[in-house]
């Protein structure tokens, strides 16, 4: 691998805070005073996610320890990605980590401000994928269809973040979100349809551009693939979602409602697939790269 495992570990946690920040927002948006715990979730996931995934960054990068000061001419580039990229994340997490604190002191978070940070975690969900897709050499990450498979993938897995840690504290809250929750198995429809649109993508980029692809279907990571991200991480959720949206669908009544609990168990195993599935992309993507080799 290119990038090892901390690197994956980082796209995804910086996905997973995008997500959760915008559930939270959309929550605080439509429903504000009958999400209040939910909204929580969402701010305590963002800040803490963000912050790691940096971390793990500053890691990976070794350097960046032994010259600290690297990273401020991060900023002094403007025509670079990764210039760019370092301004939306400063953004997003100073707006994460003032709407955790706004939260905790049960102060109101304007829906200015909200609307403000959903376009800060949308760009840093999207700058996940191209942080990486502007190299040309790999096919496999070279690719407009990237960063919007990886902003689907985030803002999935943080719905499903922020749903799984509501079931346990504010289950009575998960309802109020309305079509968020009901629709919630889309997004990993949209994430199979994107995958399979970069796959196929990738292998009419040139000679040997395919190897990737081979590699991820039939290759050494073929049962990652598709045991790890897309059955326990797609079909599994989505499965799970329609029989959710049916159950819920048929208990329209008092007495059903009381009968929710297994529903709830079994969202909360597609919650913990689209988790699952959210890494495995990342991990995969950086583990099947190979790159074009050029012949002079």
């Amino acid at each position: 691998m290119v990038w090892g495992s901390m690197l994956a570990w980082y796209l995804f946690l910086a996905g997973l805070a995008a997500g959760a920040y915008a559930t939270s927002a959309i929550a605080n948006l439509k429903s504000p005073d009958s999400t209040k715990k939910l909204q929580l979730v969402g701010r305590l996931i963002a800040p803490i996610a963000i912050i790691v995934g940096l971390l793990l960054l500053i890691i990976d990068a070794r350097a960046g320890f032994q010259n600290p000061a690297r990273f401020f001419y991060l900023l002094t580039n403007w025509n670079s990605v990764m210039t760019w990229g370092t301004a939306i994340l400063v953004v997003f997490t100073l707006f994460a980590v003032v709407s955790l604190i706004l939260a905790l002191l049960k102060k109101p978070i304007p829906k200015a401000f909200d609307w403000i940070g959903i376009i800060a975690a949308i760009c840093t969900a999207v700058y996940t994928g191209v942080l990486i897709g502007v190299v040309q050499t790999y096919p496999l990450w070279n690719s407009s269809v990237l960063p919007v498979l990886f902003a689907v993938s985030a803002f999935s897995a943080g719905l499903a973040g922020t749903l799984l840690i509501s079931t346990l504290f504010a289950h009575k809250e998960i309802e109020n979100l309305g079509m968020l929750k009901r629709y919630h198995f889309v997004l990993p429809i949209v994430e199979v349809v994107l995958i399979a649109g970069l796959l196929y993508m990738t292998t009419k980029r040139g000679t040997g551009s395919g190897d990737s692809v081979s590699l991820l279907l039939s290759g050494n990571l073929a049962p990652m693939f598709w045991g790890g991200l897309i059955a326990a991480g797609i079909l599994v959720p989505i499965i799970i979602g329609v029989f959710s949206l049916i159950m819920s669908n048929r208990s329209k009544n008092s007495e059903a409602a009381g009968a929710s609990g297994g529903v709830l168990a079994l969202d909360a195993i597609g919650d913990i697939g689209i988790l699952i599935g959210g890494f495995l992309l990342r991990y995969l993507i950086l583990a099947a790269a190979i790159p074009l080799v050029f012949i002079l």
